[in-house]
């Protein structure tokens, strides 16, 4: 799974803040983003996913493999769902803004200035109004934003908080990935602004082997404020599947299929 800080969202202050902030997605607009991933050069998306916000609760489809992520904010969870195996875990907010907490004081602590700058990253940061492009950049990550304006105010704030929990989300789901702090300097950026992405450019200093190696990843995102019948259908029907998957540990979860 692939799947956006001001001070209190840097987690050492705030793992109480995040909490918080979950309270914000109750009173909520309903609106989907089609989203398409790509990594390097490649021509064809190597993910694709559209995220449903739906009367305060936020419901993720992957396509590939077929996984759907519920963000039930209210109740302070992530619910996922795996529709090949019919099996679902959940995972606490506490326990996913812990993780990070705990990662942020880890990479603080080191001596590598790469680890300090993903526990507390800095940005020079340009906003072009003309064209609307967010670039913020730095020795190590760099972005460069086309942005849209968000006609209605909650709507920025929504998918702010989503994305910045499922930037977190996506640290517990893939140990070793990237910290989050970064990504969620960006959101925070675009919400100030009263705007949302349509296409991201991510350009990475990778630190893998010797020497630095050059990481992009592109990534689009469709607004559609309104939700189509079908997308209504399809929220029902993820509704039915988590009351009928059995329920297993994350640990199980994460196993792969037989």
């Amino acid at each position: 799974m692939v799947g956006f800080v001001a001070a209190a969202w840097l987690v050492g202050q705030a793992v109480g803040g995040l909490g918080s902030r979950l309270a914000l997605l109750q009173a909520a607009e309903d609106f989907r983003v089609e989203n398409k991933v790509y990594v390097g050069s490649d021509k064809e998306p190597r993910t694709e996913s559209t995220t449903l916000f739906y009367q305060g609760l936020v419901y993720d489809y992957l396509k590939e493999p077929a996984e759907v992520t519920v963000f039930d904010a209210p109740h302070r969870r992530f619910i996922l769902l795996d529709t090949s195996r019919r099996l679902k875990t959940e995972l606490s907010a506490d326990e996913v803004a812990a993780l990070n907490h705990n990662l942020r004081d880890w990479a603080a602590r080191q001596t590598d200035p790469y680890l300090q700058f993903l526990a507390a990253p800095k940005f020079e940061e340009q906003f072009d109004e003309q064209t609307g492009t967010l670039a913020l950049t730095s020795p190590w990550i760099s972005y460069r934003v086309i942005t849209q304006v968000a006609d209605n105010p909650a709507v920025a704030r929504q998918y702010r908080e989503f994305s910045d929990w499922y930037t977190l989300l996506n640290t517990r789901l893939n140990p070793g990935s990237k910290l989050p702090f970064a990504r969620l300097s960006l959101n925070e950026a675009l919400e100030k602004r009263g705007r949302i992405p349509k296409e991201v450019h991510l350009t990475m200093r990778s630190k893998r082997g010797l020497p630095f190696q050059k990481v992009t990843v592109r990534s689009e995102h469709h607004l559609v404020t309104t939700l189509l019948q079908s997308d209504r259908d399809r929220i029902r029907q993820t509704d039915e599947f988590m009351g009928m998957f059995r329920a297993v540990d994350f640990g199980e979860y994460q196993k792969p299929s037989r």
